[in-house]
């Protein structure tokens, strides 16, 4: 590993496999600037590179630097109810509400059932006519925020405005040649609902206001009840990760399945021919951190389809936010009920951001794009605090990356004795569609969230604004 090529914050990068992957990282030719290691930094099980994590490379895509679904995000909802308003009662309203109008979950079969046209999935009310779909893939959270009768503001406090086409290439898009079949089958559905594995919707309060005026210009106020939620991605973020690439997290079962699928998607149409071995260089042959040039033809279609991913993740999570909102009305306990966007953005990210005076593509692994003066969050776990924090003005130094949370350093601080039970013995009440269906975690001291939070504002990343507890969880 080349040293001077990894600019670490507050992290181990020495233990061996973490060396490994850093080694074969700042090898990479096109790598412009230190990788950077942010605190919570990890490897985990079935992804190529770290978490926790930045890499900004020269006129090159390394979809490896990031995770397979390239939109990934979290955002925040403030509401008018207050702590004292709840109770849980509340919380298993609002959890059995959220989950209703979902469609039905299909197995292998009936997937490639949908695939050949043979079936289709019933239309739900946050589902999407196939023109919805396009202009959501096109435009984004804008077509989201009008097709989701949101307001027109969220748009505001959401990174980019939610949408990374630029006009141009909404009108020229070739959108059947940088999307599978599966994804204008499957795509359509389900928006705004997807709290498996990582991924939550938590109902928190607002515990203290560390930066008031702050606080209170993004609407917060103590005692405020936030909804914070973990998703995105969706379908077709899913489909983009798998179809553009060989990755770790694709099981045995899964890659045979999908050979065949990606062959035709990449090479059905004899007008691709030209471009086969390229396609079979970068999406079937497992090499690891491929790199793919930009300004080719491939490398330009596979820039397309991480563009339409990310469109389609700021849609998703406008879903996310309708049905919160839709939710809170129907099991709210007080009338007229309001909820506003605090931010929305994603931490699985490939972007052409300016760093210095050069135009760059930055990877982000579970890292927040960290803007200066601008709301972002670092999430603890389900028995600490979070905070929404502030950008600052040196986070360009360390490509404007920022954890999304500090889980990891959470639990490995708890395993090493380093936290204990909060002595005001609070809990989260968690929620989720297997057994156990229903369970209550105790509350730990903050040490894990607060060095990640301490090591960001420190390195002039991030401070934070409003410290957040979690009342209750939902999974599933």
């Amino acid at each position: 590993m080349d040293r001077e090529k990894v600019h670490s914050l507050g992290c181990n990068i020495d233990d061996e496999r973490t060396r490994d992957i850093l080694a074969t990282i700042t090898a990479l030719p096109s790598l412009a600037r230190p990788a950077v290691c942010l605190p919570d930094l990890h490897i985990k099980e079935r992804t190529e590179g770290p978490s926790s994590f930045a890499a900004a490379t020269r006129g090159t895509i390394v979809p490896e630097l990031t995770a397979p679904s390239v939109g990934c995000g979290m955002g925040a909802l403030v509401t008018t109810l207050s702590v004292k308003d709840i109770d849980h009662s509340f919380f298993e309203s609002f959890f059995y509400e959220l989950r209703s109008n979902l469609g039905p979950r299909y197995g292998h079969f009936k997937n490639i059932l949908l695939w050949l046209g043979l079936i289709g999935r019933p239309h739900k009310p946050y589902d999407l006519t196939e023109e919805e779909f396009t202009d959501i893939i096109k435009r984004g959270a804008e077509a989201a925020v009008e097709r989701y009768n949101l307001p027109a503001e969220f748009l505001d406090r959401v990174e980019y405005r939610g949408s990374v086409f630029s006009k141009d290439e909404q009108t020229s898009l070739n959108l059947k040649d940088i999307l599978p079949r599966i994804s204008w089958r499957s795509g359509r559905h389900d928006l705004g609902y997807g709290f498996r594995g990582n991924h939550f919707l938590e109902i928190q309060y607002v515990e203290e206001m560390i930066d008031i005026k702050q606080a209170r210009d993004w609407g917060l106020k103590e005692g405020s009840i936030v909804i914070m939620y973990h998703g995105g991605g969706g379908a077709v973020s899913y489909h983009v990760g798998r179809y553009f690439g060989n990755r770790k997290k694709n099981t045995a079962f899964q890659k045979c399945v999908l050979f065949f699928f990606k062959a035709l998607f990449h090479f059905g149409n004899p007008k691709n021919w030209k471009y086969a071995t390229k396609r079979f260089r970068y999406y079937f042959k497992p090499k690891p951190f491929m790199e793919i040039p930009l300004g080719t033809p491939e490398g330009d279609r596979l820039w397309q389809a991480t563009k339409a991913s990310l469109n389609y993740s700021y849609g998703f999570r406008m879903a996310i936010a309708r049905r919160i909102i839709d939710t809170l009305a129907k099991v709210s306990p007080k009338k007229g009920v309001t909820a506003s966007l605090i931010v929305d953005s994603t931490h699985n990210a490939i972007m052409k951001e300016k760093i210095g005076d050069e135009e760059l593509i930055v990877h982000r692994h579970t890292a927040n794009r960290a803007f200066p003066g601008q709301p972002l969050i670092i999430s603890g776990f389900n028995t600490t605090n979070s905070y929404i924090a502030i950008g600052l003005d040196k986070a360009e130094e360390h490509l404007f990356a920022s954890d999304h949370g500090a889980g990891v350093t959470i639990k490995k601080m708890q395993a090493e004795g380093l936290s204990r039970p909060h002595p005001k013995n609070f809990v989260t009440h968690i929620y989720q569609t297997r057994s156990p269906f229903k369970r209550v975690v105790e509350h730990i001291t903050n040490e894990g969230i607060d060095y990640v939070a301490e090591t960001l504002e420190r390195e002039g990343i991030a401070r934070p604004v409003a410290r957040l507890r979690p009342l209750a969880v939902f999974k599933g």
